[in-house]
């Protein structure tokens, strides 16, 4: 049998569908479906029923499914074990949400000084399984891990407040209070917000009862869109303000909510916390973010006065 088709059916399971599985692999579609028919024909059963909906795995793949994620949790150790040396130099892969990779990109010269060795790998993600397969050496993420061979450690508790263009308020004479009451001064701008499928967010959620019956203007899928479409002019916003305290063009409205103050951890897998090339990039990321914690407590930007 082979271990690289395995590989394949555990990430049809794991995602449902042949696109999602090819895109997590980095194989094409076709690949991904060759791979598993050799597998179901290797094994004489079939595993998965193709419906509507996605791949649905069969009992014969149930069965198999234990033996095949011990098989990964083996490679993947293996993987780990050759990525130890004791030497400053290699390749580190930080994976954060947009808004920290951001951050971390506009401030690479103070990771990488002093460092000629090492290179760094910086992309958007919010999976904590990519620490296990070595997709990503450190993870900073908005909660903590749920499995026991992730180590981590809370580096801040990010601000979160309402923006608008500096442009927009001007037009628009634009006052708000936190002290306003819901559903009317509130509703009386445009909002940008997030789309549909992530109204289940805790921006979303704290901002409709606010709003009332009115609905968001612009809708996005992204902080980075919605970032943008404020800074655009599309109207009042709920960013983080690490993030658009930064921003020129961009005007504070609120102090710094309460119940929106979020946790950022930092996260390694226990088998390289100690490498000595990922333990240095790790401390420096959390040096950088103790250093900014005026920024990330949003006392960077002072609000606009009230007319």
């Amino acid at each position: 049998m082979n271990w690289d088709d395995l590989r394949v059916f555990l990430a049809l399971v794991e995602s449902g569908s042949l696109s999602a599985a090819a895109r997590r692999l980095g194989l094409s579609q076709p690949t991904v479906g060759r791979r598993i028919q050799a597998l179901e024909h290797a094994l004489d059963e079939r595993l998965f029923d193709r419906l509507p909906r996605g791949y649905v795995p069969t009992a014969a793949a149930r069965t198999l499914l234990p033996m095949a994620r011990a098989m990964a949790d083996a490679a993947e150790a293996v993987d780990r074990r050759r990525a130890v040396s004791d030497r400053l130099e290699g390749s580190v892969r930080i994976s954060a949400g947009a808004a920290m990779c951001r951050f971390l990109c506009n401030r690479v010269a103070r990771l990488l000084d002093g460092l000629p060795g090492l290179d760094l790998e910086i992309a958007a993600s919010s999976q904590f399984s990519n620490l296990s397969r070595r997709e990503s050496d450190i993870a900073i993420r908005n909660r903590m891990p749920e499995r026991g061979d992730l180590m981590a450690r809370k580096v801040t508790e990010p601000a979160v407040a309402v923006y608008a263009s500096r442009d927009y308020v001007a037009r628009n004479k634009v006052t708000l209070s936190l002290d306003d009451p819901p559903g009317t001064a509130w509703s009386r701008w445009d909002w940008v917000d997030y789309d549909e499928a992530r109204q289940h967010l805790s921006t979303a959620r704290w901002l409709a009862p606010r709003l009332g019956a009115a609905k968001a203007r612009v809708a996005c899928s992204t902080p980075a869109e919605k970032l943008d479409a404020i800074r655009g002019g599309g109207g009042l916003g709920l960013l983080s303000c690490y993030s658009a305290d930064t921003e020129a063009d961009l005007q504070r409205l609120t102090e710094p909510i309460d119940e929106l103050r979020g946790e950022t951890w930092m996260v390694v897998h226990q088998d390289l916390r100690d490498v000595p090339r990922i333990r240095t990039i790790a401390d420096r990321v959390v040096a950088l973010i103790h250093d900014n914690a005026a920024l990330f407590a949003g006392a960077g930007q002072a609000l606009r006065p009230r007319l």
